[in-house]
């Protein structure tokens, strides 16, 4: 199986190329890079860890078309593919709508978000057509909602799954398997959660615990139930804010982090993780993209966990 690994986008250059030197060393196969327009750009840490790391594959792990213009977007993947063959993959997703300026993409995230694909993959045809050059990189679309989920199917080589619950996985390779009625192509489906090596639940990084939220919080309800939440649960989770909380809750809403990611100690973490590696010895899921691991022992808890799932 390969594993990726996401990567801490405020770290400095320097900690960057540090950290995708050890992730190399114990086993990592791919480094899945965020974008925030505000904090730091995806394309610009991959070019720098690119010119210093080899045999590594680098995604953009997620970015969004609405940071860029649709021809710069693929002008830079179309340069990363080129120079770096079979090392780069184009992850896209909506974003973060906080720092998108659009009342037109905000009333219709989606719908927008599905045209932009259309006219990336248009570009990319005619490059193919009037030019005979077939080089448009692997992309992978990220989403837990079905249809988000049903576009990748459609669409992208890959879904970047934003679950690792065995409930969201299992519902995908469901989907995946209905897809193929219609037709030929297959998605590969890669899971991805935060992980977080600890003790107790007072431990959890306020990180893992905003993903795990947002990720809950952009859920539909029917999603919910289907993970077994009481209304009560589920109205608890409509009132979360989506800005970022730092005090992490109490009580029974710590589910949410438990379920769309992973927390506890690491024979607890490799207990979860044993469906992800059943699912990879029955050849149904060939990668998995874990967040940085929140422990004192980071590197070798990845190691025991990169040596656990193969």
């Amino acid at each position: 199986m390969e594993i990726g690994l996401s990567i801490p986008i405020k770290m400095t250059a320097e900690e960057k190329e540090q950290y995708v030197k050890t992730a190399k060393e114990v086993g990592i196969s791919s480094i899945w890079i965020g974008d925030n327009p505000l904090i730091n750009n995806a394309f610009l840490d991959i070019g720098r860890l690119f010119s210093t790391i080899k045999d590594v594959k680098f995604w953009t792990g997620i970015t969004s078309p609405f940071y860029y213009s649709i021809e710069v977007l693929f002008s830079l993947s179309i340069w990363f593919s080129r120079n770096y063959s079979s090392r780069f993959g184009l992850g896209l997703g909506i974003g973060n709508m906080n720092i998108i300026d659009d009342d037109k993409i905000h009333a219709k995230p989606f719908t927008h978000f599905k045209q932009e694909i259309t006219k990336l993959q248009e570009i990319a045809r005619l490059r193919k057509e009037k030019q005979m050059k077939d080089d448009f990189p692997p992309l992978a679309l990220g989403g837990l909602g079905n249809r988000m989920i049903n576009l990748a199917f459609e669409k992208a080589e890959y879904l970047l799954l934003n679950s690792i619950s065995k409930f969201d996985i299992t519902r995908s390779l469901n989907l995946l398997e209905d897809s193929l009625l219609s037709g030929p192509k297959r998605t590969e489906i890669i899971p991805y959660g935060m992980i977080q090596i600890l003790e107790n639940e007072e431990e959890i990084s306020p990180t893992l615990w905003n993903i795990a939220k947002d990720i809950a919080k952009g859920c539909s309800n029917s999603i919910l139930i289907s993970h077994g939440y009481s209304a009560q649960m589920i109205e608890q989770i409509r009132k979360l804010p989506w800005e970022r909380q730092n005090k992490i809750p109490k009580g029974k809403i710590l589910q949410i982090a438990n379920d769309f990611s992973i927390f506890g100690t690491l024979e607890e973490v490799k207990e979860r993780l044993f469906d992800i590696k059943q699912y990879s010895e029955e050849k149904l899921i060939s990668n998995v993209v874990i967040g940085w691991i929140y422990s004192k022992n980071q590197w070798d808890d990845i190691k025991e966990i990169v040596q656990y799932l193969n």
